[in-house]
């Protein structure tokens, strides 16, 4: 596979999975990446397999396969450790690499960072800005002019509406859906079926139609 970029999938669990076969429907149509395998942590996944894939070990034994500047994709649901995760890989050179499904509806307008994963269905409307490492899942739809700012998430149906933000952090989850305009915070939450009509504070979780604050974090002194 000379030429194309090497990968790995940081990550040997059910999205690492589902990332992998997104790779896989990439190059069957258009040779983009070498999937080397998957990187993950615990020991007692090495050497097994994920859907014919090798898990390969750890981060730093990765390495010493294959050199560094290595392009992987952080297949890890969490968003506060998938940012963890990214700053030990960047600190070993590594490159964060897009995976975006060919089934994605995309206008050409729309910009994705390092790092990020679209997965099939969904559909990213014009001017669409997505930042790095950043998870859009099945079935989503981002809207015109939405801002998806780093380690930010969409869960699976999740609906992000003409000029929404999600700031650093934030996760909206299964079928939430962001009303024209509205922000959701850094690392704030909009629950599953949740229908955020304002803003959502930073750090809060939100549930409900229309969402209302459930959980705020503690202050620090």
């Amino acid at each position: 596979m000379a030429g194309l970029e090497k990968l790995v999938i940081v990550g040997a669990g059910g999205l690492g999975a589902e990332v992998a076969a997104a790779v896989r429907n990439m190059n069957a149509l258009q040779p983009t990446y070498e999937l080397l395998g998957f990187c993950d942590d615990d020991s007692q996944k090495k050497g097994a397999t994920v859907d014919g894939i090798p898990v390969l070990g750890s981060p730093e034994e990765v390495q010493s396969m294959f050199g560094n500047r290595l392009g992987y994709l952080c297949a890890v649901g969490s968003n506060r450790v998938r940012m963890a995760i990214v700053e030990r890989l960047s600190a070993l050179g590594w490159e964060g690499a897009r995976v975006i499904d060919p089934s994605v509806v995309r206008a050409a307008s729309s910009r994705i960072g390092p790092g990020s994963y679209v997965a099939p269905g969904c559909v990213l409307s014009p001017f669409v800005e997505i930042g790095s490492h950043v998870i859009v899942n099945f079935s989503c739809s981002v809207t015109h002019n939405v801002v998806l700012e780093s380690y930010s998430q969409v869960a699976p149906g999740g609906r992000i509406s003409g000029f929404g933000t999600l700031r650093t952090g934030a996760f909206v989850a299964s079928n939430g859906v962001v009303a024209p305009g509205v922000t959701v915070g850094r690392w704030a939450t909009l629950g599953a079926c949740s229908f955020a009509m304002k803003d959502v504070a930073d750090g809060v979780t939100a549930v409900g139609v229309p969402a209302r604050v459930v959980f705020r974090p503690a202050r620090s002194n």
